[in-house]
């Protein structure tokens, strides 16, 4: 030290609450990284609810699918098992919805999964979807039936008329793809009778029966539709519908019409 002997040199003293400027230097950074912690909650809150709106409105469309059957009911058997159309058409369709982007799908059961329709049916509903197609394959003891054919939920229904419109673009889709049509249109309406006998009926008929549906459309609000696909018990159709490629080319039909359907409502709201 200039001037005076650096082992005389005594550093001033502190206060007794005086601390030393390392220890303020911490304590402004401890204050910092809570600052900075808390602004970082901030934001992720934001964020967050920022998530939640975008989730519940960029994607406006729920879509439940149907795969008709599962675990050990395998349904119908032919050519090839029931179980085996639907769920792969289910898989094929949720990835062409997925790939969209526009849509959020709901499965009323997972693949190979066992589930009633009461159960199925319960879980969709829940979902509140704005459509739901079931899946299914038809079969018959003479092996000549073939064909398309759809069932919306039938007269009497809050759902009725929409559930048409929807079935009706599913008949059309399919119908350009090369399938043959059942009935007058592809549309039909599907009853049991106090018996618990099955009634298949024309759209034709738009008498309002008190009878029970099939049970995947029973108390649904949106657009419903069951879709037999084709004959399993046909060759050409299976060929047609019931392959890997048929099922492609099926899931395709009815991504088209799911489309179509929600483009019409945007266009008339």
């Amino acid at each position: 030290m200039k001037g005076k002997n650096w082992r005389e040199y005594e550093p001033p003293k502190r206060g007794r609450h005086e601390k030393p400027e390392k220890h303020r230097r911490k304590r402004r950074r401890r204050g910092g990284i809570l600052r900075r912690i808390l602004l970082t909650a901030v934001l992720f809150a934001i964020g967050y609810c920022g998530f939640l709106v975008y989730y519940s409105t960029a994607r406006p469309y729920t879509i439940a699918l149907d795969a008709g059957h599962g675990g050990e009911d395998v349904g119908a058997e032919g050519i090839i098992q029931e179980i085996e159309l639907t769920e792969r058409t289910t898989m094929e369709l949720k990835e062409l919805l997925e790939a969209d982007g526009r849509f959020r799908i709901v499965l009323s059961r997972k693949e190979g999964e066992g589930k009633s329709i009461t159960e199925r049916n319960e879980k969709l509903r829940k979902r509140e979807p704005d459509i739901l197609l079931s899946i299914h394959g038809n079969a018959s003891d003479d092996p000549s039936a073939n064909g398309f054919e759809c069932y919306p939920s039938p007269p009497g229904y809050g759902n009725h008329d929409a559930s048409m419109v929807f079935a009706q673009l599913i008949a059309g889709e399919f119908q350009t793809v090369g399938a043959r049509l059942r009935g007058t249109d592809g549309v039909r309406f599907g009853y049991y009778d106090e018996n618990d006998e099955k009634v298949l009926l024309d759209s034709t008929d738009t008498t309002v029966y008190d009878y029970d549906t099939f049970g995947i459309l029973k108390h649904m609000e949106c657009p419903a539709v069951l879709a037999e696909q084709c004959f399993i018990t046909n060759a050409a159709d299976v060929e047609g519908f019931g392959t890997e490629d048929g099922c492609k080319k099926a899931a395709a039909a009815y991504y088209r019409a799911i489309c179509r359907y929600l483009e019409n409502l945007e266009q008339d709201t």
